[in-house]
């Protein structure tokens, strides 16, 4: 495969970007194996560190899969270049601390506003929300919980009353959903997750603002140690 090395210093993005049009002009099939880290580093004209970040981009698009065998193209790969939100995941490498450090400036001050402002409707709305929330983890209706937690995190955007929170929520929801996607067969995890939710719903009820602050960015630190672990455990 024809590889054209990069000049700009430490650039993931244009790694990621020569390789998925290498998979689509057919140089790279499903199946086939990369090179080496040390040799991709050495063709790219960038250092290693470089490479992994954008292979772990890869992999969590599932365009790359590690084995013992090394890195191959994943045998669906074709299917993920057709999704919206892994492409955008592809082109831009979205970082998981990243994702952790937008979350927490918009959603631990989205919980502090809708303390203040929610009204017995709003009140009503969350709570059904978590009731729902609960009736999926006792009937292990996985998809089913990531939509009603994604809905969670939305309907509290939605209380703040505040049009340019909720459109910058709405920015991040997807990488929340494909987030939660990654993490939710970890034993545990959707009982462990729902009793932050609580929390912060309860505070939220209360009209205790720091509560919630507090409940949600334990939350958030909670969620990003859990992908952590997961990447960590099933990538490399």
């Amino acid at each position: 495969m024809k590889i054209i090395p990069i000049t700009r210093h430490s650039l993931p993005d244009e790694i990621i970007k020569q390789i998925k049009e290498i998979i689509i002009d057919g140089n790279l099939k499903p199946g086939d194996k990369l090179p080496p880290e040390r040799e991709l580093a050495e063709r790219f004209n960038v250092g290693r560190t470089t490479i992994r970040e954008a292979l772990k981009a890869l992999s969590y698009t599932k365009i790359i899969v590690r084995t013992r065998e090394g890195t191959i193209i994943n045998g669906n790969v074709l299917d993920y270049f057709s999704d919206s939100l892994n492409e955008k995941l592809i082109a831009k490498y979205i970082d998981l601390d990243d994702l952790s450090e937008t979350r927490k400036l918009i959603e631990v001050k989205n919980a502090g506003l809708a303390a203040q402002k929610a009204t017995k409707e709003d009140i009503k709305i969350l709570q059904k929300n978590v009731s729902y929330m609960k009736r999926c983890i006792a009937k292990n209706k996985i998809s089913e919980y990531i939509a009603t937690n994604v809905k969670f995190h939305e309907i509290i955007a939605e209380i703040t009353q505040n049009r340019v929170l909720y459109e910058v929520f709405t920015a991040v929801k997807g990488l929340l959903k494909e987030s939660q996607e990654m993490i939710i067969k970890y034993p545990g995890i959707m009982g462990h997750s729902f009793k932050y939710h609580k929390k912060i719903c309860r505070a939220i009820e209360e009209g205790k603002a720091c509560v919630a602050e507090e409940a949600m960015l334990a939350h958030l630190d909670d969620v990003n140690k859990a992908l952590k672990s997961f990447v960590n455990k099933n990538i490399f």
